[in-house]
């Protein structure tokens, strides 16, 4: 049990109790909120008048206070087993986004802070850091383009790739393929995870389902000896969610006229200025200098991974099969082999000495020796002390999430540091692949 100074969290982490018609209702108060400062900002401070404290300080605050619920009224799409709450999750985030493009290209806003800006005024270096912000933003949102049709059809833009962001992920999300394969077909597929498959009924009587998520995908490309199941398997998974081939390929034209629209030749230029590296043709010499240095190399590990194919398809009296070429599908199940034949690593048993609860101990042992973290679970009666309903199910969003309370360890001051949640295995709806998703900040307050 953790010491008593690290019981009591003294905040209280947020609430998972939101409806679908609640979620809607939270996010038009928020975004209502919102366009009322930026009125009275409006209203109130006239662009000779405007200083850092009366037009980016209210900012600032109100974007910090967005910032205690709207990461979790977006969130549910991504974990949610209610369908409904997952789709009103995504209708939020359109009304967020719908409301940022307007926000971004309020001209009547843009002249208070392109004002603080050119006024000079003597600030601290991170209240310089966000008037400078504040500003591009604004510019880079369209308000560097003179009115008219021009900025019309940025604005058409940004809506358009708004939505296509939007339904992109929801389509991901919601994505739930993948293919039947006979025992015979799984051959070599650890046991645990074949005898934990669904099971065919009817037209699929006596074969098994293998869904796209990686811990069915992974697995089956590593261990499969069946060549063609490996192959259906990873075209399979390529292929998948074909709904979002147009709306990348509308977002990737879409992209490149608003950058243009900006004034830059490419929609990478636009993303690049403000990065380390500035200019794309940075990143185009870093990478071409890399494939040079190690193009050589690979091609040479190719021809290895190859005779290894060969060598292991002649033991299987598979030998005509081998027609000279080393496959994407191929290099899961051949980088494994490597692993075992020349470095004696076993995934399998491996992963027989780390069960999910003792990997997770071992991770914190970490953290907490390199950065001195405590971390501490919080369950069951712990749950419905810090409850402000006294459920501890408001707290999570899934039975199978756990929670844990972070803090500074002695030396640190014993501080509270934030909550960490896991929530580590796959189910329908929700997000498809390792994330890690920022849900409330810790405190609100501007120094």
């Amino acid at each position: 049990m953790a010491p008593s100074r690290y019981q009591n969290p003294p905040q209280a982490p947020p609430t998972f109790t939101a409806t679908p018609s609640s979620l809607i209702e939270d996010t038009k108060r928020i975004i209502e909120t919102a366009k009322k400062l930026e009125d009275s900002l409006v209203q109130d401070v006239k662009p000779s008048e405007a200083t850092f404290a009366k037009v980016l300080l209210p900012m600032a605050y109100d974007e910090n206070a967005q910032g205690l619920e709207t990461p979790t009224l977006g969130f549910y799409q991504s974990v949610s087993t209610d369908k409904a709450l997952r789709d009103a999750s995504t209708e939020a985030d359109q009304l967020f986004s719908n409301y940022g493009i307007e926000s971004a290209m309020r001209e009547d806003v843009f002249a208070l802070v392109n004002a603080v800006s050119e006024a000079g005024e003597k600030l601290d270096p991170e209240s310089e850091r966000f008037l400078e912000k504040a500003r591009k933003s604004y510019t880079k949102n369209g308000l560097g383009i003179p009115a008219g049709p021009k900025r019309n059809r940025f604005k058409e833009i940004k809506q358009r790739l708004s939505e296509l962001s939007i339904q992109f992920s929801k389509t991901l999300n919601e994505e739930n393929g993948g293919l039947w394969f006979s025992a015979k077909e799984l051959e070599g597929v650890p046991a645990d995870l074949v005898s934990s498959l669904k099971k065919g009924e009817g037209e699929n009587e006596g074969q098994l389902f293998v869904t796209f998520k990686y811990t069915d995908l992974f697995p089956v490309l590593s261990y499969a000896k069946n060549s063609e199941t490996r192959r259906k398997m990873f075209i399979a998974n390529e292929n998948k969610c074909n709904d979002n081939v147009p709306i990348f390929r509308e977002t990737i034209l879409l992209r490149d006229e608003a950058a243009r629209l900006l004034g830059y030749p490419n929609h990478a230029t636009f993303r690049i200025e403000d990065k380390m590296s500035k200019t794309p043709k940075t990143v185009d010499d870093f990478l071409l200098n890399l494939k040079e240095r190690l193009a050589p190399g690979g091609l040479d590990e190719i021809e290895k991974l190859k005779a290894l194919k060969k060598q292991d398809l002649k033991d299987r009296g598979d030998e005509k099969s081998f027609d000279d070429h080393y496959y994407l599908w191929d290099h899961r199940f051949y980088d494994r082999l490597v692993q075992e034949r020349d470095y004696a690593l076993d995934q399998e048993k491996i992963a027989e000495y780390f069960p999910l609860s003792n990997t997770i101990q071992g991770m914190f042992k970490i953290f907490e020796d390199l950065m001195g973290l405590v971390f501490v679970e919080i369950t069951s009666e712990d749950r419905d002390k810090l409850a402000p309903s006294g459920k501890g199910s408001d707290i999570v969003w899934h039975e199978e999430c756990k929670l844990f309370s972070v803090w500074n360890d002695e030396s640190g001051g014993d501080e509270f540091v934030g909550y960490l949640y896991l929530d580590l295995h796959p189910r329908h709806g929700k997000y498809g692949h390792a994330a890690n998703f920022n849900i409330s900040p810790v405190s609100s307050t501007i120094a």
